[in-house]
């Protein structure tokens, strides 16, 4: 067991003294493993935010590959201010141009009733033995099973919850007099030539069918043709154009319509498709922010140390990853990218410059409004670009051999899960774990190595007490002899 308080037995301050050394041999080894644990801490920081600014960069540049700047703007100017009569939707492939749109009419599903006085009430029985009754529209069908005495409203209800009804909806109208009760299906299914049919397997059903038992006339049953199923039309340009719901896909090519009413006689709508000049523009303008603030984090990170006047005093410490050369060497091939020739956007935009894109004295990303040697600005290009060049920005970027695809493979070795950064930020961690396993490895040394001191000091106390007390007792044997001529 170790000695807890030493010099006891010697009087000397040897506690002070094991104190002191054990202090100071803490000290210097866990300076040394706090500064190594303080780099390794500001290095991961440091990829860690590198890494968040090229992948935020990267995400810009992916907003700008395939068809992502080619989009099209939609607006229709309907025929009154109350109403809208049709919408519409392009692609990016949509050619630009104004179009004179008008709604002829909807598309509508068929529509049957009953005969007048075929019934007198909604309680009138429909048929007296069971049988079904089978729907069917444009393919699809369904059947409902009819049940000894069951009245027209049982019927109605039927069919309206029937498994599997596509769209066949039953009502009563109790016309009165003259009339008397129908039945009334619509359906949804439009289109022409998607007539409602209803077929059955009773005789007793034919009143409620569109085709008796057993004929081959599919009008011959006891319901009649109100409405027939009937397809849309709108003119553009004056061309008709039909189509059997109310959505014209491709009537305009690559654009999609769909009609909500028929327009007045007196006036169409008019379909404006243009390019969208805005979204463009800043999806190009969040693309240099990007790089601008990539090209500020690289700086920051890679900042040299400021020293003083007196060559001793650090004035501003240096960036997280000032000594690794690594760093610069992303921003390196970022900027030589960024500064080459792409095919992809032809002989008129073949590099950023031709779409007005210039680096500033500090490397900055920037669309400058000043002429120089009497060349256009930056923002004239660009702005002739976006009028006179629209898809072919496109090209520049998401086109095979572009800037996206470029910057891509350029960045993606570093920010992949198995790029450079990933391997650094391993590599930083596993220093990190080592450094927290040479700590406590020093902590069981201190330990044992102040135990050591302790017993070695403790015999030092012990043996220093025995001379003391063997020291105390020659000094009094010694005084008590006789003295010399007394």
């Amino acid at each position: 067991m170790a000695i807890r308080s030493l010099g006891a037995a010697s009087g000397l301050d040897l506690e002070s003294l094991v104190t002191q050394l054990v202090t100071v041999e803490r000290n210097s080894k866990v300076s040394r493993l706090d500064t190594t644990k303080k780099d390794l801490d500001s290095s991961l920081s440091g990829f860690g935010k590198l890494k968040s600014a090229l992948t935020k960069f990267k995400d810009t540049v992916t907003a700008l590959g395939d068809d992502k700047l080619r989009a099209r703007t939609t607006s229709i100017k309907q025929p009154t201010d109350t109403k809208t009569y049709l919408e519409a939707k392009s692609s990016s492939t949509a050619a630009p141009g104004n179009f004179d749109i008008k709604v002829k009419s909807l598309a509508t599903g068929s529509r049957i009733e009953s005969a007048n006085n075929a019934y007198s009430s909604a309680s009138a029985v429909v048929s007296t033995t069971a049988g079904k009754l089978n729907f069917e529209a444009d393919g699809k069908s369904f059947e409902v099973a009819v049940t000894a005495g069951m009245t027209l409203d049982q019927l109605r209800k039927a069919v309206n919850s029937a498994d599997g009804n596509f769209g066949v909806s039953a009502n009563i109208i109790n016309a009165g007099d003259g009339i008397g009760t129908k039945l009334v299906l619509t359906s949804s299914i439009t289109g022409q030539g998607n007539e409602l049919k209803i077929t059955n397997d009773n005789a007793e059903l034919d009143s409620v069918s569109t085709q008796a038992f057993g004929s081959t006339d599919e009008e011959s049953g006891g319901l009649n043709v109100a409405i027939q199923a009937a397809n849309a039309e709108v003119v553009i340009d004056g061309i008709s154009v039909f189509s059997k719901n109310n959505t014209f896909t491709n009537a305009i090519q690559d654009t999609e319509l769909t009609v909500l009413a028929v327009t007045p006689d007196a006036n169409n709508a008019t379909l404006s498709i243009e390019t969208d000049k805005k979204a463009a523009e800043d999806k190009i303008k969040a693309f240099m922010d990007a790089y601008n603030g990539l090209l500020n984090e690289v700086n920051s990170l890679t900042k040299n140390r400021t020293i003083g006047d007196d060559g001793k005093t650090v004035v501003a410490e240096g960036g997280a990853l000032s000594s690794d050369p690594m760093v610069r060497s992303i921003m390196s091939q970022v900027t030589r990218t960024l500064g080459s020739a792409f095919s992809s956007g032809g002989d008129d935009l073949s590099n950023l410059y031709a779409l007005g894109i210039t680096f500033n004295d500090q490397g900055r990303m920037e669309i400058s409004s000043a002429r120089s040697f009497g060349a256009d600005s930056g923002r004239e290009r660009f702005d002739n670009a976006l009028e006179n060049n629209y898809d072919k920005i496109a090209d520049l970027f998401g086109a095979e051999g572009g800037i996206t695809a470029s910057l891509d493979k350029v960045i993606s070795q570093f920010t992949d899960r198995d790029g450079l950064l990933v391997n650094k930020e391993t590599s930083l961690k596993d220093q990190l774990k080592k450094n927290s396993k040479d700590r406590e490895a020093f902590e069981r040394y201190i330990v044992s190595y102040e135990e050591t001191l302790r017993q070695r000091y403790g015999a030092l106390d012990s043996t220093l007490g025995q001379l003391q007390s063997t020291s105390s007792y020659l000094v009094q044997q010694l005084a008590n002899l006789p003295r010399y001529g007394s």
